[in-house]
């Protein structure tokens, strides 16, 4: 019975954790499995919603589930109005730097997030956030 499929609703607080979310993706397989079992991808125009709910039909079981999720790049027309509120200009021709700056904030940023996760039937919950490790104490 462990092995006949279940149905499981994987939720991921995406919106709630990143809110500048542009694009979601995700895909879970068992250890050992060479392939996902399953995934979903997503795409905002707009903010993300707060949680992401998505039904699948899996045995109960440890999965690892692989996120993947691009931030809107700032724009350039918001950096060029908070550049003007703080006295700085824009990226100009004769300023390289500048320049370079916006052009890498056009990429977004990627981050990748990898969960294991025991599934029993009915709802999990995927953490997104990224926990920061406590500093070690060095005496």
């Amino acid at each position: 019975m462990r092995a006949a499929p279940h149905e499981q609703t994987l939720i991921f607080p995406v919106g709630s954790t990143f809110p500048n979310a542009s694009r979601f993706a995700a895909s879970w397989k068992q250890p050992g499995d060479d392939e996902p079992r399953g995934g979903v991808s997503l795409t905002f125009d707009q903010p993300p919603p707060l949680q992401i709910r998505q039904r699948a039909k899996l045995p109960n079981g440890d999965y690892i589930v692989s996120i993947d999720i691009l931030e809107r790049p700032q724009s350039a027309e918001k950096a060029g109005q908070r550049a003007g509120e703080t006295g700085e200009t824009g990226p100009t021709p004769g300023n390289p730097a500048q320049a370079g700056e916006t052009a890498g904030s056009r990429e977004g940023l990627q981050t990748s997030i990898e969960r294991r996760v025991s599934l029993v039937g009915g709802e999990a919950l995927i953490a997104l956030a990224v926990v920061p490790r406590e500093p070690s104490v060095s005496e």
